[in-house]
């Protein structure tokens, strides 16, 4: 049996047990005793740590120590460089003034190949992202077009009206006084056109108005022309040209209204002509003489007078007065003078038809103008009125408003009587 040796005081050191002294084993390991831990061979053997001796109640054993920080190990790189290592690792230069060699380390492994459907998720990500940017770029730049485009237009509206403000008011110093009395004279000249055209479409008017029976259709082409004139002088961009083309736009529509009328009014006079020669005659009143009870001869043409050819005898009767006013009227509407109101007097009447039996025309003191035509239409008539000077300017009365007319035929001739006021 062993003993081991207690010591009765604090030891001065410790002391290791003895090799010549061989341990038994015992049932079971000592109290507070660690099982023995196999030897596990590494790498690189590391320096044995001295193990302290501490005073134990029943012997001097070994203590674990106190655990030391582990030496570093080598950082996985993929390069295989030793200055890449050494910048890595400055502790190796410092501890051992030389670099670990590129042996020492271990490389990290490649990364693995990807998938195809990896490859093609990776290729919608780049298109996607491409094409935002492409549209982000486009709506920039479309919008930065855009308004430079607005801004470039405004500017040339604002331009535009400054000249168009100096050409026509000459407000601009660099603008010439014959420039400015050139603008004035081409405002003064459109103004008196307008005016121009404005009187023309009233002349017609009162034309459309006085020839109510000469149909739709010359009514209606006439009406057009009327309204085109019109808007054409109330358009403020209207041309000199444009002005003079509407107003002669007018001529040949109111020409046409007119002559329908007068044709519709030689129908119609004809046609009650007719009627009233089948009715009756009217005849001169015979006179009776002084001396007896025989009838007082034909009338005579006074002096003064005119002959209307082979006419006068028996035969003259009464003629449409209206049919002659219409025609009178319709002449004054084609000049734009306003229509005036007729009406039939039996006083005119008579002596229309003494002149129709006396062959002749002459003044009785109750009328203005007197004639009498180869033709039975009353335009034929005023025709001729027309082109007489002192006729014509009383057909052109402007301070009338009513005519009283007499007419008659003898042999197709037209005989009238005509009284304004």
């Amino acid at each position: 049996m062993t003993h081991t040796q207690r010591s009765t005081g604090a030891p001065d050191e410790t002391r290791a047990p003895s090799p010549s002294r061989g341990a038994l084993p015992t049932q079971r390991p000592a109290r507070g005793a660690r099982p023995a831990t196999p030897a596990v061979p590494t790498q690189r053997p590391t320096p044995a740590q001295p193990r302290a001796l501490v005073p134990h109640p029943r012997g001097t054993r070994p203590l674990p120590a106190e655990p030391q920080p582990a030496e570093p190990q080598p950082v996985e790189s993929r390069h295989a460089d030793p200055q890449q290592a050494e910048r890595l690792h400055p502790e190796g230069r410092r501890a051992g003034g030389r670099a670990p060699r590129a042996a020492a380390y271990r490389f990290a492994p490649a990364p693995a190949p990807l998938t195809r459907r990896a490859r093609a998720q990776r290729r919608a990500l780049r298109v996607v992202a491409v094409a935002g940017v492409a549209a982000l770029a486009a709506t920039a730049t479309g919008g930065w077009v855009a308004q430079d485009r607005a801004h470039r237009e405004a500017v040339a509206l604002q331009e535009a009206r400054v000249r168009v403000d100096q050409a026509v008011a000459g407000a601009s110093a660099d603008v010439s006084s014959g420039a400015r009395v050139e603008v004035a004279t081409l405002v003064g000249e459109r103004a008196a056109q307008v005016t121009a055209v404005e009187k023309a479409a009233d002349a017609a008017t009162t034309t459309l108005g006085a020839t109510t029976h000469a149909g739709d259709e010359p009514r209606a082409a006439l009406q057009a022309a009327i309204d085109g004139a019109r808007a054409t002088a109330a358009d403020a961009h209207a041309s000199l040209a444009e002005l003079r083309a509407a107003a002669a736009g007018l001529a040949g529509p109111q020409k046409a209204a007119t002559d329908a009328e007068a044709a519709w009014v030689t129908a119609e006079e004809a046609r009650k002509a007719a009627a009233e020669r089948a009715r009756q005659t009217v005849r001169v009143p015979q006179t009776p003489t002084r001396g007896g009870g025989g009838s007082a001869p034909a009338p005579r043409i006074p002096a003064g007078g005119l002959r209307c050819g082979d006419t006068g005898g028996a035969g003259a009767g009464e003629a449409s007065a209206s049919s002659l006013g219409a025609a009178i009227n319709s002449y004054r509407a084609s000049l734009g003078l306003p229509t005036l109101t007729v009406s039939r007097s039996g006083s005119l009447t008579a002596h229309a038809i003494r002149m129709g039996t006396a062959g002749g025309i002459w003044h009785s003191g109750g009328d203005n103008i007197v004639g009498c035509a180869g033709s039975s239409r009353p335009v034929h008539l005023v025709q001729a009125w027309s082109h007489s000077p002192g006729h014509d300017a009383q057909m052109r009365r402007t301070d009338v408003t009513t005519m009283s007319v007499g007419a008659a035929t003898q042999s197709g001739w037209l005989f009238g009587a005509v009284l304004f006021r």
